[in-house]
């Protein structure tokens, strides 16, 4: 019973991840805001991916793929950079040992999300062989690095109640 009753709770923790990559790709249509929504997916897999060490790198990449096949992102664009960053900052974590200190989390997180923008912007950049704008990344740079602060203390809440007994 205490091992089908985890089993589930880890299960919801994922269906809420896809939940938030769906909302990430919503067709807001309100004068252009779906391009700067806050990036709740890149949110989630940073505190349960790197930080929480919960989510696989198989579900991740799969996250990836997904995100680019809803936004029409060339396929494995989100998923390489997922992976790439995510495997960094998994090992920076466990050397620096960032566990307790919100306020490092949180400028690991920033980090995070600007090289992920960075990376992103630079293979579609490279892909349509033309820049892309910059003000769309930079909006939900902003936009993300300052709404995590609340997600950190929703995703305390989801860890507490789904993944500590």
């Amino acid at each position: 019973m205490f091992e089908q009753k985890s089993i589930s709770q880890t299960i919801l923790l994922h269906l809420i991840a896809i939940l938030f990559v769906i909302f990430n790709v919503s067709d807001i249509r309100i004068a252009g805001l779906a391009d700067l929504i806050p990036l709740f997916d890149l949110m989630i897999i940073f505190y349960f991916g790197i930080f929480k060490n919960v989510f696989s790198v198989w579900f991740i990449f799969l996250l990836g793929i997904w995100n680019d096949a809803l936004n029409g992102t060339p396929l494995g664009t989100t998923a390489l950079c997922y992976i790439l960053l995510g495997k960094f900052f998994s090992v920076l974590n466990s050397k620096m040992m960032l566990k307790e200190n919100f306020k490092q989390i949180w400028q690991q997180f920033v980090a995070f999300c600007f090289l992920f923008l960075l990376m992103k912007w630079a293979i579609l950049s490279i892909f349509s062989e033309s820049a892309h704008s910059v003000v769309t990344p930079l909006v939900q740079f902003i936009l993300s690095s300052l709404l995590y602060i609340l997600m950190h203390k929703f995703f305390d809440y989801l860890s507490e109640k789904l993944l500590e007994n």
